[in-house]
């Protein structure tokens, strides 16, 4: 019977063969490995939810502020105020950041830099901020809006972008005369508010009126107007031959509707006095603006549908 001798032993170990210790150190280690990768895993997961949600952060689109109001951006990156109980405006600039392109894109190339634009009836002011980056620094925006809630939104929304040094505004109702007017509006379709009516269920207040002529007796020329008051469209041109007289080369967006025409004057008449002035009348159509027609061939096409009117003169 042999025996094994120290130096044996000595020499196995050295050799390289491993005991039972050996065998579990290095399971205990492999399994700590895999631990260990399961946690980077984990880690690198929610570190990168984490980037996401900042990221989300960093792009929100709308932030709520309370009390019905929030700030959101649009697709120009221009920050806006806005009333969250509007369903019609507001509801498009929160989800998308725009409204009405089809007719942003046909004001967008009438409208150049160092040019004048009004915005009358200007809302929460898509137009108005808008312009003035269209205008520029050399460019003045005189913007109006009768409803004070909306108006306060406005003036925030041009003071945040920084529009101060162009933009003008005027917290009433443009109209043929001076005077005070009964204002109606709701507050899930602000935009309506009106001085020609409104609906059941409406808040009315009183607003101080004026005309164009009065209000810009200082304004050399326009260049550019969007109109669009809920039918007083026809008052607000009766206060302002003076300032279109002075304004040769001028462009006229503005909202028709037959039926709101009416009351005021014939609706024939009213397109027909733009022709008169040599203005070309034209239709802004979701495809592009039409050719030029007569003011009865205008009537015919609308046949008493919402359209928007492109009068263009001189330029």
């Amino acid at each position: 019977m042999s025996e094994t001798s120290p130096m044996s032993e000595r020499t196995a170990s050295r050799s390289g063969t491993t005991g039972p210790d050996t065998g579990r150190l290095e399971a205990a280690l492999g399994a700590m490995q895999d631990k260990l990768a399961v946690i980077e895993t984990t880690l690198i997961r929610r570190i990168d939810g984490l980037e996401a949600q900042l990221q989300q952060l960093r792009d929100a689109h709308t932030i709520y502020l309370g009390g019905h109001e929030a700030l959101t951006r649009l697709h120009t990156g221009h920050r806006i105020y806005v009333d969250t109980r509007d369903a019609g405006i507001c509801s498009h600039l929160m989800l998308d950041g725009r409204w009405e392109r089809w007719i942003e894109t046909i004001i967008a190339g009438a409208v150049k830099p160092g040019m004048t634009f009004l915005d009358v009836g200007a809302n929460f002011g898509y137009y108005t901020l808008l312009g003035a980056a269209w205008v520029g620094a050399r460019g003045r925006v005189y913007s109006f809006e009768a409803n004070p809630g909306i108006f306060r939104h406005l003036r925030r929304s041009v003071s945040i972008n920084g529009f101060d040094d162009r933009v003008e505004l005027f917290n009433l109702a443009v109209h043929s005369e001076e005077a005070t007017l009964r204002f109606g509006y709701t507050d899930d379709f602000s935009g309506g508010g009106s001085t020609m009516g409104s609906p059941q269920g409406a808040h009315h207040i009183e607003v101080k009126a004026a005309p164009l002529d009065t209000l810009l007796a200082q304004v050399a020329t326009a260049h550019v107007m969007k109109v669009d008051v809920e039918g007083a469209e026809p008052h607000v041109f009766r206060g302002a031959r003076a300032l279109m007289d002075r304004s040769p080369n001028l462009t006229l967006i503005v909202e028709f509707h037959e039926d709101s025409t009416r009351p005021i004057m014939p609706p024939l008449r009213y397109l027909q006095d733009f022709v008169d002035q040599g203005f070309a009348l034209r239709l802004i159509e979701q495809k592009g603006l039409t050719g030029a027609m007569r003011a009865e061939e205008c009537l015919q096409t609308l046949a008493g549908t919402l359209g928007y009117l492109y009068l263009t003169r001189g330029g």
